[in-house]
């Protein structure tokens, strides 16, 4: 063994100073879910020069075909990357616009071959790559079929049990270990080393450093590569989600401890891991007492393990309510209730009418575009769609057939404001614009705004500020029509002690220019390109 390393030792220094290729990936012995580019690493520092021919690369069997085409030289790597050319989802185009998306991925099944022709890839010292066919195969996904505990919850998590589509066959933990955290991502318990398989091989057993016990909603993270199926084929990343709840007979109500409503018309009372609810016999009734004095006495009807509590009047006046359950008025599985007192606020809310009050700039003649911020009577945020994104957060301005993006400046802190930019772009904290300059007519119509509103300011269940929207989906109307003129309305600046004094567009003073566009040096308009 110890000639053998010797001999390798000495070959590697004889090499040094050859071109020759270390590694390829994917490689032809472990199979992979998902191929999105080829990365091979050379002795040498790479240029890649592709050829005018595609490089194809093609399954098989069934002759699905990829091509590579585009690759990149980073020092010692050449990675290339891949894109579908036959079958449903190639890219096609009509009338001038992409119809498909291109599929820049390889996920099919199957066994795949492909040739690096001689010197596409050379080393920066002009040694050439004799080029290769090379293969590797497409498995099926290693996936999780099912996990518990999950989302339905349980009352105490001791060990997570997940079952894989295919047996696994090797398991490796990363040094960093795995940790179950909760919703703010605070780690709660590790999970130790000693993993177990079923008889099949498909499910695994991770046990807890602690048990978790508290109530919550609880994660787990699992890495790229830590469990590997009988086939090759490794686990990608995923997340998995379960619940700590109290499985023990419980009530809950419509009226919440503490809520803020706009009306109150029954009580209703529901179970949580109750299998029978039964109404006592001449049990006290649900009293409710009224803002000022006063009660009203509620009539109890079962239906569907679901007990509704109407009133003997109509609850209209603005005020504190407290609902009182009384103790023994009926049994979950046997066992009766304890009496429970709810708080809550009726408080009628009326929308103000949403109107704009301004614009800025001023629709008419001005220098220059570079934003609209539009100014309401109250306060306002953009409605958000069912994937919880900002429906309105671009939106156009049209000259002719021109369109501009005007992108909604999330860094702007007014509350009654809506500011957009033309042509932002995200430095990484804040978004800065590119003004238009080119004369002409812009017209922006404000129904493509859709904004929630006649916000409510109130306390949540946990004790943070919160906000309440009563107006939602309001889409704006009104069309604003400016002119270009290239023309500035900054006039008759004086210079500063002699110095310049340069400001922008925007009437802000600037204490340098470097940036293309225009500016007012010493009353003077001066267009920077």
């Amino acid at each position: 063994m110890s000639m053998f390393l010797f001999l390798g030792t000495a070959m590697a220094q004889d090499n040094a100073g050859d071109f020759y290729l270390i590694s390829v990936k994917p490689d032809s012995k472990t199979p992979v879910s998902r191929v999105d580019y080829i990365q091979m690493e050379f002795s040498k520092n790479v240029a890649i020069a592709l050829p005018q021919e595609s490089i194809t690369i093609k399954e098989q069997s069934s002759g699905i075909e990829y091509k590579i085409y585009n690759a990149m030289a980073f020092d010692t790597y050449a990675i290339f990357y891949v894109e579908k050319v036959s079958g449903d989802n190639a890219s096609a185009k009509k009338d001038g616009k992409e119809e498909d998306e291109v599929v820049r991925y390889i996920t099919e099944v199957g066994t795949y071959s492909y040739t690096i022709p001689a010197g596409v890839i050379t080393s920066v010292d002009g040694d050439e790559y004799a080029g290769e066919t090379f293969t590797f195969s497409i498995g099926t996904p290693l996936e999780i079929v099912e996990y518990t505990p999950n989302e339905n919850g349980t009352d105490k998590i001791e060990n997570i049990q997940i079952t894989f589509n295919k047996p696994i066959t090797k398991i490796e933990m990363p040094s960093s270990g795995l940790m179950v955290v909760d919703l703010y991502w605070t780690p709660f318990s590790a999970i130790k080393n000693d993993v177990t398989l079923s008889n099949d091989n498909k499910t695994v057993t991770l046990y807890l450093e602690e048990p978790i016990t508290l109530i919550g909603t609880y994660y787990l993270d699992i890495y790229n590569n830590i469990f590997t199926s009988e086939d090759g084929t490794k686990n990608e990343y995923t997340s998995i989600m379960f619940k700590v709840s109290d499985n023990r007979p419980s009530f809950t109500t419509n009226l919440q401890e503490g809520d803020r409503v706009k009306e109150i018309n029954n009580l209703e009372i529901t179970f949580n891991n109750v299998k029978e609810v039964k109404l006592i016999d001449g049990a006290p009734s649900v009293i409710a007492y009224l803002p000022g004095g006063g009660e009203s006495t509620g009539t109890a009807k079962l239906a569907n393990n679901k007990i509704t509590v109407t009133f003997d009047q109509k609850f209209t006046e603005e005020g504190d309510y407290t609902f009182v359950i009384p103790d023994g008025m009926f049994t979950m599985d046997g066992t009766a209730n304890e009496e429970r007192q709810i708080n809550v606020v009726l408080y009628t809310f009326t929308i103000t009418p949403l109107e704009v009050v301004g614009i800025s700039p001023e629709a008419g003649s001005i220098g220059s575009f570079e934003k609209v911020v539009i100014q309401f009577n109250q306060d306002v945020a953009l409605s958000m769609d069912e994937d919880w994104q900002q429906i309105s957060r671009e939106i156009t301005l049209t000259s002719g057939d021109k369109k501009y993006t005007l992108t909604y400046n999330s860094s702007s802190n007014s509350s009654k404001e809506l500011e957009y930019l033309v042509n932002a772009t995200w430095t990484g904290y804040e978004y800065t614009s590119t003004p238009i300059t080119t004369e002409g007519e812009y017209t922006l119509d404000l129904s493509q705004i859709v904004v929630d509103f006649a916000a409510e300011d109130y306390t949540d269940e946990w004790g943070y500020p919160n906000r309440r929207w009563h107006g939602k989906g309001e889409r704006l109307s009104g069309t604003y029509t400016w002119t270009v003129t290239g023309e500035t309305s900054v006039k008759d600046i004086a210079t500063d002690n002699g110095n310049q004094v340069i400001y922008d567009l925007t009437g802000r003073r600037v204490e340098s220019i470097n940036k293309a566009g225009i500016y007012i040096v010493n009353g003077k308009k001066l267009i920077i390109k």
